[in-house]
Parts: structure tokens; sequence; C-alpha cells
């Protein structure tokens, strides 16, 4: 199952209401998974507690570690690891990996959520037949 980009969003209340807006338009938390550099930046409440987040590390990365990742190009690995698996290019993994380095968070549903009918403003989600 693909993963597709729902949203970058720059603060954990701009991601909250974007899964509480998604959650109104009948999108499941298990549809739902929020990338972000460390686990713990992702404060998402008790209520939320089905959505999967995928993170390079649970807690800061000691400053060895965080020269180490500059110059190498590369994350703790489970971001890569993660992006590959579903297909997206070194680009675009590139691209992910350089923003949620800058504390930014990504939200992505599964691909049987049409984001195009959420982004229309479709109240509830109709899943993509294959």
């Amino acid at each position: 199952m693909e993963k597709n980009v729902y949203g970058v969003f720059d603060s954990n209340p701009e991601l909250l209401a974007a899964i509480q807006e998604l959650q109104a338009k009948g999108v499941t938390g298990t549809q739902m998974t929020v990338a972000a550099d460390i686990k713990n930046d992702v404060q998402l409440g008790n209520e939320h507690t089905d959505i999967l987040i995928i993170a390079n590390q649970d807690k800061e990365d000691t400053l060895f570690l965080r020269i180490f990742h500059y110059f190498t190009d590369e994350g703790s690995g489970d971001l890569r690891s993660f992006f590959t698996k579903y297909g997206y290019s070194f680009a675009e993994t590139k691209a992910m990996l350089k923003e949620v380095s800058a504390k930014k968070f990504i939200l992505l549903l599964d691909e049987e959520v049409s984001i195009e009918e959420l982004k229309a403003g479709h109240d509830k989600v109709v899943p993509i037949k294959k």
C-alpha cells in the first residue's frame, strides 16, 4: 500500500488541526502517518493513538550524531527506509528528510484515500477503485 503526502506543517497545532479536519471528512487514524525528525516532538494527544508516527529518532541526537548525519546526508535510517519502502525516489526522500530536519511534520495518507477529493472539499472520502 502506498502513502501519499497530504501536507507539510510547520507546527504541532497546525498538524493537529489538519488531522481533526481529515477525521471530520471520514479519514480514520489508521489511514494516516506522521513523519517527523524527533518522535517526541509529535504531540497528538490521547485521542489520536491510532496514527502511525515514524521518525528518525525518539529524542534529540548528540552533537556528534547531528554532525555525522549532516556530512553523510542521511538520517538515522527510519525515515529514509520508510520513504524508500513506499517507492519514493532518492530526490523525493531527500526533500522530505530536509523538511523534517527543519522541524516540520509531514502528514501522509494511505493510497485508498483520495487527496484530490479531500482538497476539493468533499465531506466524505470515497475510496479509490483499483
